[in-house]
């Protein structure tokens, strides 16, 4: 066997666990799923932990590019279809717009007449600090909006809820990769106990052992024994 085998042996086996620190293993799988299985000299296995942080983190990342290209689809359909001028505006907002068929004047489909229903609540005997509330709070200018039919806001609707759905499947691409990095921690000790065993096992069947007999005649034999 030349060099190049013996080093290629000698990564596909497990490290002497002698060597291995198993507290170094657990941190290394934390860091990197995978990496406390490569450190102990476990390759196969670490080959499959790192194979599946890779796709979990393929999957935030097309969940995350498909939830910003639908964002920026609802956000065009209102610009469109509501004669949004803004783009920079909080969920709260978008969410808003999607609510009311209007931004201003009355009627059950108006933001406004929510805001006046709200501020007099707030305030119900003081007319002017409901005027100045809803003042406060009532988008105008270019964040004012009216949409053209109740069709297009719908389908505003889809396509917010479509973004939203993406942006959670993307953060639970975290919830993955923390339960990823527990099982690579756990598996790291499982290995290093398997290990332990198996080099007490090997140690036990090389040791060489003295018998002793005793006859019937009352005489005896000592026997040694060696496994190789």
């Amino acid at each position: 066997m030349n060099a190049a085998q013996e080093g290629a042996q000698e990564a596909t086996q497990p490290r002497a666990s002698s060597s291995v620190n198993p507290r170094k293993a657990v941190l290394l799988s934390l860091l990197l799923p995978g990496a406390g299985e490569l450190y102990s000299g476990h390759k196969g296995r670490a080959t499959g932990f790192f194979i599946s942080e890779g796709a979990i983190w393929a999957n935030f990342a097309a969940w995350e590019v498909a939830g910003h290209l639908r964002k920026n689809d609802y956000i065009e359909q209102a610009r469109l279809n509501a004669g949004l001028g803004t783009e920079s505006e909080s969920d709260d907002y978008w969410r808003l717009v999607g609510t009311y068929m209007r931004s201003s004047g009355s009627g059950p489909d108006s933001y406004e007449d929510a805001l006046r229903r709200d501020a007099r609540n707030e305030f119900p005997s003081d007319p002017a600090a409901q005027d100045a509330w809803v003042a406060a709070r009532l988008p105008t200018g270019n964040r004012a909006w009216d949409w053209t039919s109740a069709s297009l806001r719908e389908s505003y609707i889809e396509t917010r809820q479509n973004s939203t759905r993406a942006f959670s499947r993307a953060k639970f691409s975290f919830a993955l990769a923390i339960l990823n990095r527990v099982v690579s921690a756990i598996d790291t000790q499982v290995l290093h106990r398997r290990d332990v065993k198996a080099e007490q096992s090997a140690i036990e069947q090389d040791e060489t052992r003295l018998l002793t007999m005793i006859t019937a005649d009352g005489g005896g034999k000592v026997l040694i024994r060696h496994r190789f």
